[in-house]
């Protein structure tokens, strides 16, 4: 299938570098292994024979499409399997060679990871799912999103793994992740989509057209002046969300229902799936993106291929001297440029 490729709704061209056709997802064809006596850390790293095992994670390939962290993941994996094997400060179970376990998680976790690569690995064996056994970290227990999207699946059972174990699994089921972290695949983004979409269609929601996801209660990438965030944006008609503390059903129903969505740049920005077509996704971003890489505009990609708008404001970060990476830096909230987006957007 083919996607039309739009521009930022408010496209300067000084942004060119940023916003440029991305199709290399084409040529990514991902497959499902099945690997006999394989280590598994607790977070998802899966070594073979000393190596990582390709597909197993995120970022691990070498490209100019974002940074390789194949060492990283590969030096952690390698001395977990070593430590769990040799020594005593870690420990190891050994899982059942009659059964097959199911491997979806990766070493990289959170709303987003979930969204966009564990759903999709595990739709990916849907057919097999009475056969397998999920691995299923025990923190996983305290996820809400995590359970409550679970309960989709009720033939595939689940291996409950203690906190700080790893893994020998004799015979382990890994569909591939894809490759790159900001990189969506269109055929797995509307797959989870319309699952959770139709999971949650009788699901009401709370809010009105005009949604404000606020990171207030966030340690960080937060509005320096929420409080002058939140009433401009109230004037302008938007309800300010905390989508954390909706159950999973609602944020989605929230999402669903809504024309028009304000957000920091974060991992709760992947909620945008959920909008109906053609709305409208504000993403207000970190400046300093407009010439570092850090950022690689994947929601606009996404929104691409489900056919929403996308605009993007570049917002002051706070520059706070104790803050790690720039990154999580705050952000300053300008009301004046935030209307001459909101205006030209809305004349469109």
């Amino acid at each position: 299938m083919e996607f039309e490729f739009r521009l930022p709704v408010n496209f300067q061209p000084e942004w060119a570098h940023l916003f440029k056709k991305d199709e290399r997802y084409k040529s990514v064809n991902l497959g499902v292994k099945h690997l006999r006596n394989a280590f598994v850390s607790e977070e998802g790293h899966v070594i073979k024979n000393g190596l990582l095992v390709p597909g197993s994670a995120p970022n691990i390939g070498f490209s100019n499409y974002d940074t390789s962290h194949y060492f990283d993941h590969w030096r952690t994996g390698f001395e977990q399997a070593l430590v769990s094997k040799f020594g005593r400060s870690l420990q190891r179970i050994n899982l059942d060679a009659s059964k097959q376990y199911l491997l979806v998680h990766s070493p990289w976790f959170s709303y987003y990871f979930w969204i966009t690569e564990c759903l999709p690995r595990i739709l990916a064996v849907k057919e097999r799912h009475s056969e397998l056994h999920l691995i299923y970290p025990e923190v996983w227990d305290s996820i809400p999103f995590v359970v409550d999207s679970l309960e989709l699946f009720p033939d595939l059972r689940r291996e409950r793994i203690p906190n700080h174990f790893h893994m020998k699994v004799p015979n382990l089921i890994m569909p591939e992740v894809k490759p790159w972290t900001p990189m969506f695949i269109p055929d797995q983004a509307r797959e989870v989509r319309d699952l959770l979409l139709n999971w949650a269609k009788d699901t009401p929601s709370k809010f009105g057209p005009k949604i404000y996801l606020s990171r207030e209660r966030s340690a960080r990438k937060k509005f320096s002046n929420e409080d002058l965030a939140f009433q401009t944006l109230k004037e302008r008609g938007f309800s300010s969300v905390f989508l954390e503390e909706l159950p999973f059903k609602e944020q989605i129903a929230t999402l669903r229902d809504a024309q028009e969505m304000v957000a920091i740049t974060g991992a709760g920005t992947i909620n945008a799936m959920f909008m109906p077509p053609e709305a409208t996704l504000f993403d207000i971003t970190n400046q300093d993106y407009l010439h570092r890489k850090q950022y690689k505009f994947h929601f606009f990609k996404m929104c691409r291929f489900l056919n929403i708008r996308y605009a993007v404001l570049f917002a002051q970060p706070e520059r706070d001297p104790l803050v790690d990476h720039y990154s999580k830096q705050n952000l300053t909230f300008d009301p004046e440029a935030f209307s001459i987006m909101y205006k030209q957007v809305s004349q469109l």
